[in-house]
């Protein structure tokens, strides 16, 4: 039981190390498992068996790659829907070990002869609009486009050419001192090229990101998720789900609290908030907005007698009849509202491992939330959940790190604090002075107390020679304290490049095909 028994999962510090969950020699049992659990006659989504409706989701999905690859005028490579290993992530600029994902997933599809097939996860929100830069102790943010809200990357387009256009001579400034040339300009151009083909930010990022993958050896297939929520056996699982709310509700809420509880989270708002209700209204797991006004909201419905009506934030949206929740065409073009559905994180991953993929490669924060999806395997479905890969790895910049900085830092702290509560130990010129002041104080510290106030005046005549030892101890005590703010700034600036989350576009070409490609455990078998 993957969700009770999950380790606690680190991202590796070393660099260029990797890290798969359970060992990637284990895929092809992984795989054999999780076809016995899904090809089932037995499971029911409406009226479609759960063996038939994944054929005809994997089958959708790869028709859908093909024509938005066609759309972009990028080659598809030919394969078959037979069998998917699927992966997926936000079109932004994530860090190494994101990317990583795609060349495990090819490597790992090919090595078990299925069709690799990534989702450009378009219905989540362009969070933010800066590239970080590590620069010297600090990071600089520099924006590539104006900030207006959260948008779906579905429908977030470009609101400022010119700032977009001008991105690596203004990050140039900050990385002139770098001893290598970061993929940056090249990968900027490419997204440029782009522009005049689509104003969407993540589309210009997806398919600039895939030209690199292609001459790295790769044939990506990918699709966004919007296409995805467009197609038949989606508008099922859909229709499932909405038209069985009350159930899926409860079981939902129920498994997020198992979740707090295995993992003592006091907050309501983690991993996810619990789905809310409103007198008669349930709240769905999808999300949903109308063409052109793309603030995402909250999916609601109520039962009424034989009707079923959907409410979009506090908009009512349609009324069905409860038999039309098992028509795809209801839920695809509803009516001419122009409302889109659209997954939420937990049923991005659970239309995903149920329907579409033998095999789902998750990241750390991925896999760790997906164990309330395996409730829900269990508690709605009544099947076992497909188990599923954990990938992440982790690459640095090739900048100078001080990893001894902070063993320094703290030897220098405690001599400070040495210096300045022993300067007996840290005279500069042994003066007579200074060595009369030390016969004092040891004759102080050897003199016996037998009352309080013995006690208390010795106190007071140590202080006071400790004052006076001092002045004798300042240029030792001021070196010290400039060799622990050196070292104090060596550490923040070892943290800064040592940070394994900056975009991939910063680091040289070479580096990262090197690091996606050359790790023998995706090496595909011949």
């Amino acid at each position: 039981m993957q969700s009770e028994s999950l380790p606690r999962l680190k991202a590796p510090r070393d660099d260029g190390a990797i890290l798969a969950y359970p060992p990637l020699d284990e895929v092809g049992a992984l795989r054999a498992a999780n076809l016995e659990r899904l090809n089932s006659d037995a499971v029911r989504i409406g009226d479609r068996s759960l063996r038939e409706l994944r054929r005809l989701a994997r089958h959708e999905a790869v028709a859908a790659a093909r024509a938005y690859l066609a759309e972009a005028g990028e080659p598809g490579p030919d394969v078959g829907d037979e069998s998917l290993f699927v992966a997926g992530h936000q079109p932004e600029l994530f860090h190494p070990g994101v990317w990583l994902k795609n060349f495990a997933l090819h490597a790992l599809a090919r090595r078990h002869r299925a069709t690799p097939l990534n989702l450009i996860v378009d219905n989540d929100t362009a969070k933010a609009t800066v590239l970080r830069v590590p620069h010297g102790p600090h990071v600089a943010k520099v924006p590539f486009d104006s900030w207006h809200s959260e948008t779906p990357y579905e429908e977030r387009v470009v609101l400022d050419e010119g700032l977009f256009a001008s991105l690596p001579e203004r990050v140039a400034p900050w990385i002139r001192d770098w001893p290598f040339r970061p993929l940056l300009h090249d990968f900027w151009g490419e997204m440029t090229r782009h522009a005049g083909r689509t104003p969407l930010l993540g589309e210009r990022l997806a398919a600039a990101r895939r030209s690199f993958e292609r001459a790295w050896g790769l044939r990506p297939l990918e699709v966004p998720l919007s296409r995805l929520c467009r197609t038949e056996a989606f508008s099922w699982f859909a229709a499932h789900l909405l038209r069985e709310l009350p159930r899926f509700h409860a079981d939902y809420n129920q498994a997020l609290r198992r979740y707090r509880e295995r993992h003592e989270l006091r907050s309501p708002l983690h991993p996810v908030p619990d789905l809310g209700r409103d007198g008669d209204w349930l709240e769905a797991p999808f999300w949903t907005w109308r063409t052109g006004e793309p603030r995402r909201q909250r999916l609601w419905r109520r039962e009424r007698g034989d009707m079923f009506d959907l409410r979009a934030g506090t908009t009512i949206w349609t009324s069905l009849i409860g038999a039309a929740f098992i028509q795809s065409e209801q839920l695809r073009k509803p009516g001419g509202a122009g409302f889109k559905i659209r997954t939420r994180a937990l049923t991005t991953t659970l239309f995903a491992r149920l329907l579409l993929g033998d095999l789902f490669i998750h990241g750390i924060g991925g896999g760790k939330y997906d164990e309330v999806t395996d409730d829900l395997f269990r508690q709605f479905f009544h099947v076992e959940p497909p188990r599923y890969l954990i990938l992440t790895g982790t690459l640095l910049l090739p900048l100078e790190r001080f990893p001894e900085a902070d063993a320094e830092r703290r030897r220098l702290q405690r001599l400070e604090r040495d210096v300045r509560w022993n300067p007996q130990r840290h005279l500069g010129a042994n003066s007579a002075a200074a060595l009369d002041l030390v016969r004092s104080q040891r004759a102080w510290i050897e003199r016996p107390c037998q009352s309080h106030a013995e006690r208390a005046e010795r106190f007071t005549q140590l202080r006071r020679l400790n004052e006076q030892l001092r002045a004798f101890a300042r240029a030792e005590e001021e070196r010290v304290r400039q060799a622990r703010a050196d070292a104090e700034r060596l550490v923040r600036l070892h943290e800064v490049r040592a940070a394994r989350d900056y975009a991939f576009c910063l680091y040289p070409e070479e580096m990262l095909r090197t690091f996606c490609t050359s790790h023998a455990a995706f090496s595909p078998v011949s």
